[in-house]
């Protein structure tokens, strides 16, 4: 439960180095004792001693400070007599002194602080003709300042009142301004569309403050829609409508309100859907078709899918992007059906015709893959490690050059991008900077679709697009591409399809395949053999369901040598008793690796004692652990970033040209009042970030798996615990260890490694791509 406290300010004890915490001395305007508070204190412009603050928290012990009030607001106090007018007016808004502001008091006769607030606001003109033209930025201040004062203050006072915490009411009152608890008071809901940090259950908690009724439609749409988005996130285009359903009586509380039966919720989404069809409001769709059956003693029926508008658009456009790549092969160049002619005829092979290709090299599935890719605008080239796939794309790119043709190599990620460079020996990018969403601010790419379809700029000069790691292709990224092609161009898919499905909605690899009806070339022979690394092998076994051949190493000192493939018993209780001493001693001494950089930690999950985040930083403290020589910085939700620490950017900022999974060493860090400045290493580049750029930068000793996709280390260590058990399925082990080009260690129990490798495909993603495939391609 908040309180509220009234103090003076006697001294500042501490200031972050972004000035977005505070600890400070305060004396109770009651007791005139003496405490200290902590916090987000936003403190006068000209704050000195004598000013009063009111401080909305609760008293908490913390181990450095004691007691402290730790706030969530606070305002300077406003005064009640008319002597105090003008000290506020000059505490509080720049540029404006005491004898001025004493000045403005007098001449324009103002009796209290509200009656300023309503000249302010009703009669601005007096304010600006007391300044004069030459002060007119002084007499903004003193508008702006009492205004947006006044409407944030009664935002801050009435969230207070209704007991929630206000930290989001600056966002409030410039996304609403004057009408901020209007439109709060009419539909708290609405937060969750205009807000990213606003989700249904604190929506929903605000609401219910506010005795919103349970059963309001707006209530009730909310559930539906932020049911929708949750199931986006978890990688789903849409959901059948019973588990929307299921999913929606859950937010609404059906288990202990049984107001919420299962038949009630379905006649209020009936009731919405309607209504909002009939008002021509797309708040969610629906398709129905009868590839999703619905069995009931009667009879089958078509199932009902509900969709949020823009995915259903994307699915739709996809699959009609890709169909009339498909059905517009007629516009073949003339020099590539030419040479299909002569092939036809039986003039000429292909190895005659295109002589500088190694064909002697490429096995029989090989060559029919680089066939494929002259008779197709759109094809799949698919397999797992050790198949040829980079073989087989090396020979794709050398037949397109020899046909004069322009080709972009890309892929979802930097560090995909970086290693399909490597492999192929030419330049690849990500595919942001391919479609040029590169240097652009991120409020503007939900609008790239529009502005790349169509588009003559961003392909302007491609004939082939060749996609490698397309098992990361979320349905945007992939309509995003689609859009920008156009349907004269060539795209080829590249990518293991047994891999974990992207981290963003769809399943668009595995759907193009599944529908049968777009020219794949399935690389299944394995070339490399055990002897170089027992790594394919290994994965063709997992992914058959068969548990792998791996050495089994009861202690950490009994490593004889550098063994390619192996586990390492031991409990979650101590793992990292085990896992220290291999990282520090083993890693370095036997497989000569440097463990920081040359080894990678894949987890399956984020957040347990042996997920992500408990293990960066305890890996932190052994390899890269503080020091006087070290500078350090704050990161969100606690965390600590240090010089020399191994960290990995979480989102894409085009405005420094680093995108989502790229890795980088903080090389220093710099602090002042003003500024604070982290410059990163990355493997092809030397970035500064500045201020709350830093907050998407994370330790990265350890990563989740699904963020691991496209990357290879030399080293991967793969903890297997029961943990996990929600997670543990063949593709996520699958795809943990082909991301290691030599190594691989897993730790924990030889129980979990069979649980996943027993289980297969265990979340289903109700996608309906394969689907229109089907339908949309001749």
């Amino acid at each position: 439960m908040s309180q509220e406290v009234v103090g003076v300010l006697s001294k500042v004890i501490f200031e972050s180095d972004r000035g977005d915490f505070l600890v400070a001395e305060f004396i109770n305007a009651q007791s005139a004792k003496r405490f200290k508070a902590s916090g987000k204190i936003q403190l006068s412009p000209k704050a000195d001693a004598k000013q009063r603050y009111r401080l909305i928290g609760q008293w908490e012990s913390t181990p450095k400070y004691g007691e402290t009030f730790v706030t969530i607001y606070t305002e300077a106090t406003r005064p009640t007599e008319l002597s105090g007018i003008a000290p506020y007016l000059a505490n509080n808004v720049r540029g404006v002194g005491e004898v001025t502001a004493k000045k403005l008091v007098e001449s324009l006769q103002i009796k209290d602080l509200d009656s300023l607030v309503t000249i302010c606001r009703d009669e601005k003109e007096k304010i600006f003709q007391f300044f004069g033209e030459k002060k007119r930025k002084i007499a903004e201040n003193v508008v702006t300042s009492m205004v947006t004062d006044e409407v944030f203050r009664n935002v801050m006072i009435f969230l207070h009142e209704h007991n929630i915490p206000p930290r989001f009411a600056k966002r409030i009152y410039e996304k609403y301004g004057s009408a901020s608890l209007t439109n709060l008071l009419e539909n708290p809901y609405r937060l969750i569309a205009d807000f990213r940090q606003v989700g249904f259950l604190r929506a929903d908690a605000i609401a219910q403050k506010l005795g919103l009724p349970s059963t309001s439609p707006f209530r009730l749409e909310a559930a539906f829609v932020y049911a929708l988005e949750t199931a986006q996130e978890e990688g789903h285009c849409c959901l059948p409508r019973d588990l929307l359903v299921d999913k929606s009586r859950d937010l609404l509380g059906a288990k202990t309100d049984p107001t919420f039966s299962r038949e009630f919720v379905l006649e209020q989404l009936r009731k919405i859907y309607k209504k909002n069809r009939d008002e021509k409001k797309e708040t969610f769709l629906i398709r129905e078709s009868a590839a999703f059956q619905k069995t009931t003693p009667e009879n089958s029926v078509p199932e009902i899918l509900f969709y949020l508008p823009e995915v259903l658009r994307m699915e739709d456009e996809v699959a009609g992007f890709i169909a009339g790549l498909l059905n517009n092969q007629s516009a073949l160049e003339h020099k590539e059906k030419l040479a299909q002619q002569e092939v036809e005829s039986g003039e000429k092979t292909f190895e005659e015709i295109f002589p500088n290709l190694p064909w002697e090299k490429l096995s029989d599935e090989q060559q029919l893959a680089v066939k494929m890719s002259l008779s197709s605008r759109f094809m799949v080239l698919t397999g797992g490690p050790g198949c040829g796939k980079t073989f087989v794309l090396k020979a794709i790119y050398g037949i397109q050059r020899a046909l004069n043709r322009r080709v972009a190599l890309c892929a979802p990620t930097g560090l995909a991008a970086k290693r399909m460079s490597a492999s192929i020996g030419e330049l690849a990018s990500t595919l942001h900077k391919l479609l040029g969403l590169g240097k652009r601010p991120q409020e503007e790419t939900q609008n790239v679709i529009e502005e790349l379809e169509g588009s003559t700029t961003a392909l302007e000069n491609v004939n082939v697009v060749i996609v490698d790691e397309s098992s990361m292709l979320s349905l945007d990224l992939l309509h995003s591409l689609l859009s920008a092609l156009g349907a004269h161009r060539r795209l080829i898919l590249v990518g293991d399809v047994d891999q974990l499905p992207s981290v963003g909605a769809g399943n668009c690899l595995r759907d193009i395949i599944n529908s049968g009806k777009v020219p794949i070339a399935r690389l299944t022979k394995i070339f490399r053999q055990s002897s170089e690394s027992p790594i394919p092998l290994a994965a063709r076994d997992i992914i058959s369901g068969i548990k792998p051949e791996y050495s089994y190493v009861s202690r950490i000192s009994s490593f004889p040598r550098a063994e390619p493939f192996a586990f390492i018993p031991c409990s979650q209780q101590t793992f990292y008793e085990v896992l220290l001493p291999f990282l520090c001693q083993t890693v370095a001494n036997i497989y000569n690796l440097d463990p920081i950089k040359n080894s990678q930690i894949l987890v399956p999950m984020r957040r347990t004692e042996v997920g992500q985040e408990n293990i960066n930083k305890i890996m932190q403290n052994h390899l890269n652990p503080a020091s006087p020589d070290k500078n350090e910085c704050s990161l969100p939700f606690g965390g600590i970033l240090r010089e020399g620490d191994k960290v990995i950017q979480t989102k894409n900022n085009y405005e420094l040209d680093v995108y989502n999974g790229d890795l980088g060493y903080c090389k220093s860090i710099t602090k002042t009042k003003e500024k604070l400045e982290v410059i990163i290493e990355f493997s092809d580049r030397i970035v500064t970030y500045e201020d709350d750029e830093v907050d998407d930068l994370q330790l990265c000793y350890a990563m989740t798996v699904h963020k691991s996709q496209g990357s290879e280390f030399p080293l991967c260590i793969i903890p297997m615990f029961g943990v996990y058990y929600t997670m543990l399925d063949r593709n996520l082990l699958y795809t943990a260890i082909t991301r290691a080009s030599k190594f691989v260690i897993l730790f924990g129990e030889d129980w979990a490694i069979k649980k996943a490798i027993g289980s297969q495909n265990t979340i289903k993603r109700f996608t309906f791509l394969d689907i229109l495939l089907k339908e949309f391609i001749n």
